[in-house]
């Protein structure tokens, strides 16, 4: 009896220890199969955004020149009537002539907000100070950018990364915050660039709430390597940061910098 059920226990663990083999292996190559569809969707999502920022530069450019074009056609051929004194026909010539003015304004504002020519143009400093002097014109919010030892050679996807975040941030804080002043700071420290934007709002449970903007802003950051934090509480307003590895850049390149605040509250 003894013997038998020394026997009969090894055959037992023998087949136990088999089955949590077996399970282990299913266990593994379920943890692999995740670990590569979450490797395959980011792949998809960095995809989708550079095909995004893309569409948007081709519609931007689009608006501003072939809209930008006929409308201004439209404004000098009615300017040039205007100066030819038609006698009666010169209230709608005007009425033309404003209605050309007003597309053309939309259509450059268009073109600006999908994605601003100076970004690619004169770089990324000059288009967030565009941006937070858009969002004070159009808000009354106080906005300062502090931009400081920023890389001229910082590569595009770095570029779209911060200027995206801060757009969605001050949209954030334009929406929800009942803020009066948001601060912009940027700077390149230790191989990195930290990006810090601070409201005096009235902030929220960062632990409880999670927005589609946020997790965009978070989508964008951790495909380029980065770490994106959010710090508030309510009544206490909200600091938003990112650090975005840059370490492949030269530590001797020319900076650009821009300290000067931009907007003022009306």
């Amino acid at each position: 009896m003894i013997v038998l059920t020394l026997i009969g226990g090894l055959a037992l663990a023998i087949s136990t220890s088999l089955v949590i083999l077996r399970l282990q292996s299913e266990v593994r190559a379920r943890l692999e199969e995740n670990i590569e569809a979450k490797t395959s969707l980011r792949e998809l999502s960095a995809k989708l955004l550079r095909a995004q920022e893309e569409e948007r530069r081709a519609i931007s450019r689009e608006l501003h020149d072939e809209a930008g074009q006929s409308f201004s056609a439209i404004l000098l051929e009615t300017e040039n009537l205007l100066d030819t004194e038609l006698g009666a026909d010169l209230p709608r010539l005007e009425s033309i002539r404003n209605l050309a003015q007003r597309g053309l304004a939309e259509a450059r504002n268009m073109a600006l907000l999908l994605r601003p020519s100076m970004l690619d143009d004169f770089g990324l400093v000059p288009a967030l100070n565009w941006q937070a002097k858009e969002t004070a014109k159009r808000t009354g919010l106080r906005v300062q950018v502090s931009a400081a030892e920023l890389p001229q050679d910082l590569p595009e996807e770095h570029k779209t990364c911060i200027y995206r975040v801060v757009q969605e941030a001050l949209n954030n804080v334009v929406k929800h915050a009942q803020a009066s002043a948001v601060q912009v700071r940027l700077q390149r420290e230790d191989g990195q660039i930290d990006l810090t934007v601070q409201d005096d709002g009235t902030g929220f449970d960062a632990e409880r709430v999670r927005g589609l903007g946020l997790l965009g802003m978070e989508e964008r950051v951790n495909h380029l390597g980065g770490v994106f934090t959010i710090d508030s509480q309510p009544g206490r307003g909200t600091v938003l940061s990112i650090n975005l590895p840059v370490a492949e850049l030269a530590p001797d390149v020319t900076y650009e910098t821009n300290p000067h605040p931009v907007g003022r509250r009306s």
